[in-house]
């Protein structure tokens, strides 16, 4: 019987398809190394994407909370950590880390799950799903994935449209696209001055294929164009219906 690993480790370089025009990984790379990785080690403990399949159910990200202190280049290798801690009722909390080659810790990362019935779309208690206790480990990155309110004056940026290629294997627009939204949302000058030190977000309701979804900035947020660094907060809301679909927020620094 294969002993379960608490602690998994995933080794990757950033190719080609994984950075950004300035050459670097950039937020959606990372955010998609980060799944894989996750996607991975729960295969491995017993309740990834086929075992959930099997029993009804599927994962659903809700919080998630990225620090950055340094950005990968092109033909780099990072090594990715990530560990579970003890469930919290329904929630499950996934924990990252991220080495260079040297070594040195780039990045954390904090994330909350739920397993959700495909049927009910009930909630279902972390610890009902098999017992966790022989591989979590208590460590924290000391990140917390905060509320982030959606309340306020918006403006609109922009408005996509849910394609077949946002899509999960459960159907749902996947968690990583929020974040290419936002990206594309933002002006491209803004992209080639500022350098992102971390990205949080909040899932609010499920996003379908055929959907229409308007990202807003909040008005109040600092003006990118001026300040040397600031936190800017934006929500995504679909436009049939005016729901608030997710809220994230971006802080960043004016590259020296």
């Amino acid at each position: 019987m294969e002993t379960k690993q608490p602690l998994w480790s995933e080794t990757f370089k950033v190719t080609s398809l994984l950075v950004n025009p300035m050459g670097r990984l950039g937020l959606y790379g990372l955010l998609n190394l980060l799944q894989e990785t996750s996607w991975i080690h729960a295969e491995h403990l017993g309740f990834g994407v086929s075992s959930m399949e099997e029993h009804g159910l599927y994962w659903v990200v809700t919080r998630q909370h990225l620090k950055v202190h340094s950005w990968a280049n092109y033909g780099d290798k990072l090594t990715i950590q990530t560990w579970i801690r003890a469930p919290e009722g329904s929630f499950t909390n996934r924990e990252f880390k991220v080495f260079d080659e040297s070594g040195k810790e780039v990045a954390q990362c904090t994330s909350t799950f739920i397993a959700i019935d495909k049927t009910t779309k009930k909630l279902l208690a972390a610890h009902e799903l098999q017992s966790m206790e022989s591989f979590t480990l208590n460590e924290s990155t000391g990140l917390v994935a905060e509320k982030i309110t959606a309340q306020g004056d918006y403006e609109t940026l922009a408005q996509f449209q849910v394609r077949n290629s946002d899509l999960d294997i459960n159907q749902h627009v996947n968690n990583t696209k929020y974040a290419q939204w936002v990206l594309d949302a933002i002006p491209y000058q803004f992209h080639k001055t500022l350098r992102l030190k971390s990205y949080a977000v909040n899932f609010l309701a499920e996003t379908f294929l055929g959907d229409t979804v308007r990202i807003e900035r909040d008005c109040h947020t600092i003006d990118v164009s001026k300040a040397s660094h600031g936190v800017s907060t934006y929500r995504g809301l679909r436009i049939s219906d005016e729901k608030v679909l997710f809220t994230s927020q971006l802080e960043w620094e004016r590259k020296s």
